[in-house]
């Protein structure tokens, strides 16, 4: 099985990835919302937020097939699969590609249609995010301006820290996704 990204409405994500597990069985069809806990100021009081990671996508995990893919757009809320290029597709060729239709017929035609997240850049994502798909606060503190993750999911990331903000106690962290890199904000603690 391999990710796929799914383009959908903003907002709705929560409510198409309800549908997608009644839909599919969790064998068949995996689904992930990575969300983000963060700290924000409201009436002089900090709450504790949780934000989409990416608005307007959904993760899926399945063998992509011009079946799931049809099923898939029977909601109107998905818009499409996301097609990019990634590392595997720049390396294939036209008649390699042709090749392979010629020789196994429809699945190679399957597998050059979806475009899948390299497992490398989901990895990181799926260490990141707990069982409930949050990327909770990691412990932080700093010696001689260098940021220390003591413990909480950036742990062993620091590479990828690339700002931090100590008065909204948040952190811009350096992903590659999608074939392309984000900074994404994610919330930490400061140890003193």
């Amino acid at each position: 099985m391999s990710w796929y990204a799914l383009f959908v409405k903003t907002g709705y994500e929560s409510s198409i990835k309800r549908w997608l597990d009644t839909r599919f069985d969790n064998n068949l069809l995996h689904s992930v919302i990575p969300k983000r806990k963060v700290p924000e100021k409201k009436d002089r009081t900090v709450q504790h937020v949780i934000k989409t990671l990416f608005p307007g996508y959904v993760f899926i995990e399945t063998k992509m097939s011009f079946s799931i893919y049809y099923t898939l757009k029977e909601n109107p809320f998905i818009y499409n699969t996301l097609n990019y290029l990634n590392n595997k597709d720049k390396t294939s060729t036209l008649p390699d590609v042709q090749m392979a239709s010629v020789a196994s017929e429809r699945p190679a035609a399957e597998s050059h249609f979806f475009k899948e997240i390299p497992s490398e850049e989901m990895l990181v994502v799926l260490q990141l995010i707990n069982e409930n798909e949050v990327i909770e606060y990691s412990q932080v503190y700093f010696q001689d301006s260098k940021v220390i993750v003591q413990s909480g999911p950036l742990k062993g990331l620091e590479s990828h820290i690339k700002k931090v903000d100590k008065h909204k106690k948040r952190a811009k962290v350096l992903m590659n996704i999608m074939g392309k890199e984000q900074l994404v904000d994610v919330g930490i603690e400061i140890i003193e």
